[in-house]
């Protein structure tokens, strides 16, 4: 993992350009030339059956990872520079919770959050790349998520195949300051908490002083893609600080067919994923209006015990240029003790 991590590292830096392509999911993604607010969101609705060994499976006609949205965004020219905003709501149309049933929050009221932020966050763009301030994906999650099924049922993160948690792959930050920036084939991202508060009700989900970065190499040749990622708990291990590293790497090996593959060494635990190390490889093949994707993980962890195997199997079908429909299975089998667990999935989305 170091020698690859280094390797990669020697590459981004020994490059002449740095590097471009905007993330889908970037602070200032999607915006258009001209100014005026752009509204946009998503519907999404699936079923799931979630089993655990040899007991009862658990179905459900729900899904707590809010991939429905709806959301607004804005892009104001003030001459040299322009003034972005974006902001995001998620929520889940099954059941009318944006994260899980019930909440302390509201003795247990099940309706408690209908709509929940997700990201929101005001900033300008410069010639020198995108600053803004406010609640993010960080860099971690944004470079190198290959994952096509992410917030489903059928999400990697969710089964251990790649990390979970606010510092890994699932999470999004707030009250954080945030840079992007491109130049020739490199895109470099870094986001920082800014915030000390500590009171419960208010604190936000990273502290200050952590951080989260990222570096993405495109077009060393045609249809490679490279790069790496950090995220930094400084609070972590008595204050000494722990990471999350990751490499990743994609691949065109044809015009229906990428390859990709990610390697991380997880130190901050969380969403379901231990400390250790996980290997993720990947195919997307694309066969007329099907996507279809197959995944194979395998985690080292610290202990021992639970090392497991992860493979998943789905395929997305475009329905039309705004809707599509998604199937798969996604198996998580351990070495020690635990139960194999595994998720079929349905879904069904539209975007507008």
């Amino acid at each position: 993992m170091n020698k690859l991590y280094t390797a990669v590292m020697f590459l981004a830096v020994s490059s002449i350009a740095v590097a471009g392509g905007n993330s889908s999911h970037s602070a200032h993604s999607g915006m258009k030339a001209g100014s005026g607010v752009h509204f946009f969101g998503q519907l999404y609705v699936g079923f799931d059956k979630r089993s655990t060994g040899s007991g009862n499976s658990v179905d459900s006609i729900r899904y707590d990872g809010g991939k429905s949205r709806l959301g607004l965004k804005f892009k104001e020219n003030l001459g040299s520079m322009s003034l972005v905003g974006h902001a995001e709501w998620k929520f889940d149309i099954a059941d009318g919770n944006s994260t899980s049933d019930s909440s302390s929050s509201c003795n247990d009221a099940a309706d408690c959050r209908t709509f929940d932020l997700h990201i929101g966050n005001l900033g300008f763009m410069t010639p020198l790349g995108y600053i803004g301030i406010g609640s993010f994906e960080s860099p971690y999650k944004t470079m190198g998520m290959y994952d096509s099924n992410m917030d489903t049922a059928l999400a990697l993160n969710a089964h251990g195949a790649t990390s979970g948690g606010n510092f890994g792959i699932a999470g999004t930050w707030d009250s954080s300051i945030m840079y992007q920036g491109a130049m020739g084939p490199i895109e470099v991202g870094y986001i920082r908490g800014m915030s000390s508060e500590t009171a419960a009700a208010t604190a936000p989900n990273v502290k200050k002083s952590d951080y989260a970065l990222g570096v993405t190499v495109k077009h060393l040749m045609p249809g490679l893609e490279l790069g790496i990622a950090r995220s930094h708990d400084k609070s972590g291990d008595s204050n000494r600080g722990i990471s999350n590293d990751k490499v990743f790497a994609s691949y065109k090996i044809m015009p229906n067919l990428g390859a990709f593959y990610t390697e991380e060494e997880i130190e901050i635990a969380g969403g379901g994923t231990a400390a250790g190390d996980v290997t993720t490889v990947g195919l997307h093949y694309t066969m007329g209006n099907n996507m279809i994707q197959f995944v194979h993980a395998q985690g080292n962890m610290d202990a021992a015990t639970t090392d497991y195997d992860v493979v998943g199997l789905s395929n997305e079908m475009t329905l039309s240029k705004s809707s599509s429909l998604t199937i798969g299975v996604t198996r998580k089998g351990t070495e020690g003790t635990d139960n194999a667990k595994s998720t079929f999935a349905l879904g069904l989305l539209h975007k507008f």
